[in-house]
């Protein structure tokens, strides 16, 4: 009897804690599933919209526009990686399981956004006010197909990091298959966007027909 009354309590310590566990782990997960979900639609419409500003020339408004939702980017960015090592501290330390490869795919695709990120900051963004006013045409094709390409890699990895939150199977993948899955996408990704760049601004210089004027002979 002295032994089955000092079981109850610990057995609802053991449920409290494991209550406690699970609530943690659900938060953690609603708080990166939000900031994967700010990320990749500023990410989406950035790519969009300030492409299509830019076509007709680099503008200060597109440039404005580009800066804000960059900032927003970088602050989903801290979100995710908040957010997603408090979820490895938990499943590490907290439960002692095992890092999966899955796991270790995800931290590394933040690390490219993230290192990608800098590079915009650094590189890109200082490079784009340069051209400010500028037709696309105006800019060197080398540094369109250079821009292209960071903003190629950018969806790439978001894409990449989309797939590895909803494709179930690749949990079930060593690591070599999921960077066999997911590298090729990455790199097909910067290889459109730096030959979306460099064939921007090639049309620059042809004739351009009014086809409302009327053609008079021998004018």
């Amino acid at each position: 009897m002295p032994q089955f009354g000092t079981s109850l309590p610990l057995f609802g310590r053991n449920a409290g804690k494991k209550d406690v566990i699970e609530l943690s782990l659900d938060t953690l997960r609603v708080g990166h599933m939000l900031s994967f979900a700010i990320g990749i639609g500023a990410a989406l419409f950035l790519e969009l919209q300030v492409t299509k500003r830019f076509i007709r020339g680099v503008e200060i408004e597109g440039l404005r526009m580009l800066l804000s939702g960059h900032t927003l980017i970088k602050y989903a960015l801290f979100g995710l990686w908040l957010t997603g090592l408090g979820l490895v501290f938990m499943r590490v330390v907290i439960l002692c399981e095992m890092p999966s490869a899955k796991m270790i795919a995800k931290l590394t695709v933040v690390t490219l956004l993230t290192a990608n990120m800098r590079i915009i900051d650094r590189f890109v963004l200082p490079e784009l006010f340069v051209y400010e006013g500028l037709q696309l045409a105006d800019i060197p094709a080398k540094v369109r197909a250079q821009l292209g390409a960071v903003a190629g890699f950018s969806a790439g990895c978001w894409a990449s990091a989309l797939l590895l939150g909803g494709f179930g199977r690749l949990a079930m993948m060593d690591g070599l298959a999921i960077a066999s899955f997911l590298v090729p996408i990455i790199a097909f990704a910067t290889a459109c966007g730096a030959i979306v760049g460099f064939a921007a601004g090639m049309k620059r210089g042809l004739p351009q027909r009014d086809p409302w004027k009327a053609v008079v002979p021998g004018e």
